[in-house]
């Protein structure tokens, strides 16, 4: 079993932590297709994101966990969540999109919950979600993945994911500890006169997020 921010996961999430770890996505992705949902073709993904299928798979009830047998065991336990574990898992199940290459799953994941508008990928907005800062903030990440390619309103991936890391409250609890590990790695790793240009135009001259 998978442990996120002290809060038990369903054993479905962990064969795809466990790919990411194997497989880890370059910085640069494909370029984006911009379809809803409904019409992505799945089948160009790694079949273990499919044991994920919503957001009710993502948590344990405290009660089922302590009568797991083992780590392994892969059930759907807990199907009375609440609206904000809702929003917050679905902003999760984004992530996980994102780690297997699913860059276009993660936006329409998480554009709800960012974007104060109805959208045609995302669909109605959610206003005043509990989920905000997380949906932004991972919002910036996907667009970060698309890199230099051309997007939405004629932006580079890393263009708009510069906006999307402003849009995302400055309070939001993981943004110091992001940029100072992300600082860290910056200033003391060896990186080639590439990849320290690369680091510069995603960085655009702004602090680490």
């Amino acid at each position: 079993m998978v442990e996120m921010n002290t809060k038990p996961l369903s054993s479905s999430v962990a064969p795809v932590v466990e790919y990411f770890m194997a497989h880890p996505q370059s910085h640069q992705g494909p370029p984006m297709l911009y379809q809803s949902f409904s019409e992505l073709d799945r089948s160009r993904l790694p079949d273990v994101i499919e044991s994920i299928s919503g957001a009710e798979d993502m948590f344990i009830e405290s009660n089922e966990e302590e009568a797991l047998p083992s780590a392994g065991r892969n059930t759907r336990v807990n199907t009375h969540i609440s609206k904000n574990q809702e929003h917050h898992a679905d902003v999760m199940l984004g992530l996980l999109y994102l780690m297997v290459g699913g860059v276009d799953e993660a936006h329409d994941l998480v554009l709800p919950y960012s974007l104060p508008e109805d959208s045609e990928w995302g669909g109605p907005a959610v206003y005043d979600s509990p989920a905000l800062g997380s949906a932004c903030y991972s919002h910036a990440l996907v667009h970060r993945t698309e890199g230099t390619h051309l997007g939405e309103l004629g932006l580079c991936g890393w263009d708009n994911a510069r906006t999307w890391f402003e849009e995302t409250p400055q309070d939001y609890a993981l943004f110091d500890e992001a940029s100072n590990e992300c600082e860290n790695l910056y200033v003391h790793s060896s990186f080639t006169p590439d990849e320290l240009s690369v680091l510069e135009k995603i960085k655009g001259g702004r602090k680490w997020h």
